[in-house]
């Protein structure tokens, strides 16, 4: 069965992950930000697919059902709207039931898991998430005091709007590609999100901290 733009809603429950093909996704979990695509190339189908906080003991249900995901076909998979667990592990079987794991996958940062499997190792591809920097930012030097600075985010698909609300009045335009954060108008223009989306690090050593 071809798996090209299938959706698939997970649901965190006492025991694990669940697949639940009756319900509908369509707005539901439109904003779930673990939702992500799955490329499978590992060069086999996969014919079990588990996908669990890193924090839980067990491995839940696996979400393929009694469908497989042939090498080369993708997944969309989408977590309902009040997930909060951002580190998972994914694991695969294949038909003799031989399997690969992938652990601590902060899915809230992918958009694109594409998994390989090559000459014994797994190795996966990451495509990041544009990053949801809105909110009010707080700065700090490199030596751990905090600035009198205070900055608030705007943004607009990656397109960013940041403007001083304390210490300065200084503003810019810029955007965000993954977790690389740009600010054109600034002397410092580049940034890096921090894997939680509550730091920014900026190339001079100021670290921003979301409020």
């Amino acid at each position: 069965m071809n798996k090209s733009m299938r959706n698939i809603l997970v649901f965190l429950l006492a025991i694990g992950v669940f697949y639940l093909p009756s319900f509908s996704t369509a707005e539901v979990s439109a904003q779930a930000a673990q939702d992500f695509t799955l490329v499978n190339k590992t060069g086999v189908e996969i014919y079990a697919l588990y996908v669990t906080p890193h924090n839980s003991d067990q491995w839940g249900e696996d979400i393929l059902g009694v469908d497989t995901l042939p090498d080369g076909d993708t997944l969309e998979i989408t977590f309902a709207r009040k997930e909060k667990s951002v580190l998972w592990d994914l694991r695969i079987e294949d038909e003799d039931g031989s399997y690969l794991v992938w652990t601590r996958l902060n899915l809230t940062a992918i958009a694109t898991l594409t998994l390989n499997y090559k000459n014994g190792k797994t190795t996966a591809l990451i495509t990041e998430k544009d990053w949801d920097l809105v909110g009010t930012w707080v700065g700090y030097y490199d030596d751990g005091t905090r600035s009198p600075y205070v900055w608030s985010i705007t943004q607009r698909g990656n397109t960013l709007t940041i403007r001083a609300l304390k210490g300065t009045t200084a503003r810019s335009s810029g955007s965000v590609n993954g977790s690389k954060v740009f600010a054109k108008d600034f002397a410092t223009q580049s940034g890096t999100v921090s894997p939680d989306g509550m730091k920014i690090s900026w190339s001079d050593g100021v670290v921003w901290v979301r409020q």
